[in-house]
């Protein structure tokens, strides 16, 4: 596309031009010839990190705050027995409530957490 007007002249558009070719029709040499120009590879640069095994105080909280809303309580630990069973949480977050104390009312999430010695990932 032709211009009738340009900022540089038509000898620095044709040199510009000639710079950019390279870029422009995306050749396969490169438009830095300076070797220190060219990034280095970072395949190994940054190391994995190490995968720690699932916790499950982590995942029996996640499911806890699922499955027990605001209005569900207070309940005590056959409601709450009950409230897992018909959400199909995991049986070993069942098997840690069945051991909760008989007779005992939950106010809160909280206060289950609390019970089940489930500490927040905050305070560990």
């Amino acid at each position: 596309m032709e211009r009738g007007s340009t900022k540089h002249g038509r000898v620095r558009d044709e040199q510009m031009a000639h710079e950019t070719e390279g870029m422009v029709r995306g050749g396969a040499q490169r438009s830095r010839a300076e070797e220190w120009r060219e990034t280095e590879p970072v395949e190994n640069s940054v190391p994995s990190p190490a995968r720690r095994p699932p916790d499950p105080d982590i995942e029996d909280r996640a499911e806890l705050a699922r499955v027990l809303s605001r209005d569900f309580f207070p309940a005590d630990k056959q409601a709450l027995l009950a409230r897992l069973a018909d959400s199909d949480a995991p049986q070993g977050l069942a098997d840690r409530v069945t051991r909760l104390e008989a007779g005992k009312r939950f106010g809160s999430v909280h206060e289950v957490l609390d019970a089940l010695g489930i500490c927040s990932p905050e305070t560990r």
